[in-house]
């Protein structure tokens, strides 16, 4: 068992069956809206718990995949712990070092994935100005105070803005106006304003997400980067 998680075969037939399901998956989202579709407003686990689960012979695809992730990682570590228990030399240690770095960018981008997964949240909905939305996860609520929004000479709005109150524990905690492309931040929780509307009453479409893997994703992305920079540049000049 131990050499078949050591071997690169293992490695390289996993990553051919993870290509040949998600090619699947891409031709079976966009004829299975209904099931798929929530995908993206919805936390991976309440999906799989809610949707996927109830409809296994569109979805096993995914299970397959999510299978293969999980023995892509065993044999990651399994092949990284044993190049740490080799013997090292400093003449060759950056080359043998840049895998290893690269395959740990690689698992903490997946537990980014999985504390986004299971323990995050993220929810959106039309609220009115002028009006609260209470029962937001950690005992927090929201209060939309004003919404802004400016049009050119045509009519057609150029830009608009939202003015919000956030109350933890019944007591406000953060005040702040926001924009397209200007979120507000608290304690790793995010509120952003994606669209809104003016008749009958003005109203923002608000999304509030919290991603407790955003930190690990950030150090994996930066570790993977840097891995395999160094890996391609110290085999270039050894060639």
């Amino acid at each position: 068992m131990k050499t078949f998680f050591l071997s690169l075969k293992t490695t390289v037939w996993t990553l051919l069956a993870l290509v040949c399901l998600f090619f699947i998956g891409s031709s079976m989202m966009p004829t299975h809206r209904e099931i798929f579709g929530p995908m993206n407003d919805r936390l991976l686990f309440h999906w799989i718990g809610d949707m996927a689960s109830e409809q296994v012979w569109l979805t096993w695809w995914f299970f397959g995949a999510l299978a293969a992730l999980v023995l892509l990682t065993i044999n990651t570590i399994v092949c990284s712990l044993q190049a740490i228990k080799g013997r090292w030399s400093r003449k060759d240690f950056l080359l043998r070092i840049a895998p290893q770095v690269v395959h740990m960018g690689f698992l903490f981008m997946l537990l980014a994935h999985l504390l986004g997964a299971g323990w995050g949240y993220k929810l959106s909905g039309m609220l009115a100005e002028g009006m609260m939305a209470t029962g937001l996860p950690e005992n927090r609520a929201l209060y939309l105070r004003e919404l802004r929004a400016e049009a050119d000479a045509s009519g057609f709005p150029r830009g608009w803005s939202a003015e919000v109150f956030l109350y933890e524990n019944n007591q406000p905690v953060k005040i702040g106006s926001l924009g397209p492309n200007r979120p507000l931040f608290y304690k790793g929780m995010g509120i952003y304003l994606k669209s809104f509307e003016l008749q009958p009453r003005p109203a923002a479409l608000l999304l509030v997400a919290k991603d407790p893997g955003a930190i690990w994703a950030l150090a994996g992305g930066i570790l993977f980067i840097l891995g395999s920079v160094t890996l391609l540049v110290l085999k270039w000049k050894k060639a």
